[in-house]
């Protein structure tokens, strides 16, 4: 397989190929999933991509070009559980026999998407904070679970790339989020968390309580570790990881203050009509959701912090600012 033959294959930094992948969502083009040889003398596969065929297909040929067959894969580590980083668990589980390894957390997402209440759930928790319109989410989720997982927890370390990676939690993005980082040259596998050019989504679904006080304590923690070299789920490598933490956080702070102002001079009001006096476009369909769940995050984040109040209106939940 020649170069011209593989576009989407590259070599971000020494010991690790990355394979990128087209996906469907608005305002992500790809996603990468990343190869290292592993300590067994196997291939250690960061995230997997959407399930489909070209996916497939690209991981397959990649692994082929470095001179290696589907068995062996020893280990397919999942940095977090939205489906374009777990969509070909499962298959490749199967074509492999190696186990997944993730955090608990992401079992437990995978066993929430086979569970048809929880969709239901998650469309009558919307519609009381104003959006009324089906969630298609349940037909989008349905992957398959692998069989086998391994667990890791925070402070774990996972070998792969000739070096120690050791395990970071950073939820709030998604629950079960991981990063990897390689304290001896400063290489951070960031996952979803810390992406160069745009700021990863932070919604709010039903649970957990308070994602963008996750999230923003994650950005923290990366911060702390003043990655050199960011190798992130989305866009290009970068360097300067805390520096771009910091500027993250910053956003969610201005967010925020905005948020505050519009219930100030536009409260109370429900999440999505927020969301709406927040986001200058016209929002529909899976754009609406995602903004609705991002506004709500931010809510909830000032409601427990008692910067914001809500209360029941005709079947509505409306937040305002607390009285004074």
């Amino acid at each position: 397989m020649t170069a011209r033959e593989r576009p989407f294959v590259a070599a971000p930094y020494p010991g690790i190929i990355r394979v990128t992948h087209d996906i469907p969502f608005p305002g992500l083009k790809h996603v990468h999933t990343y190869l290292a040889d592993g300590p067994g003398g196997g291939l250690v596969l960061v995230d997997t991509a959407l399930g489909g065929g070209e996916s497939l297909d690209r991981i397959e040929q990649t692994i082929a070009w470095l001179g290696r067959d589907i068995t062996d894969l020893e280990r397919i580590v999942l940095t977090h559980c939205h489906p374009d980083h777990i969509g070909l668990a499962s298959v490749l589980q199967e074509r492999s026999g190696a186990p997944v390894v993730c955090h608990p957390n992401v079992r437990t997402g995978f066993e929430l998407m086979q569970t048809p209440d929880r969709w239901q759930a998650v469309t009558d928790h919307y519609a009381e904070h104003g959006r009324e319109t089906e969630d298609v989410s349940a037909r989008f989720f349905l992957f398959p679970m692998p069989e086998t997982f391994e667990f890791v927890e925070p402070g774990d370390v996972l070998r792969l790339a000739d070096g120690e990676w050791e395990v970071h939690y950073t939820p709030g993005h998604e629950v079960g989020h991981i990063a990897l980082h390689r304290a001896a040259d400063g290489v951070l596998l960031s996952g979803d968390t810390l992406l160069r050019s745009i700021t990863p989504h932070v919604g709010y679904t039903i649970d957990p309580p308070d994602p963008l006080g996750q999230f923003l304590d994650s950005l923290a923690l990366l911060a702390s570790l003043d990655p050199k070299v960011v190798l992130a789920g989305h866009g290009r490598v970068f360097a300067e990881g805390a520096e771009r933490a910091q500027a993250i956080r910053w956003h969610h702070r201005q967010r925020l203050k905005r948020i505050e102002e519009v219930l100030a001079r536009h409260g109370p009001m429900t999440a999505l009509d927020t969301a709406r006096r927040l986001f200058d476009r016209e929002l529909r369909d899976f754009i609406e959701r995602l903004a609705l769940a991002e506004t709500l995050s931010h809510l909830e984040y000032l409601r427990l912090r008692e910067r914001a109040v809500r209360e029941r209106v005709d079947g509505l939940w409306v937040y305002s600012l607390p009285s004074r």
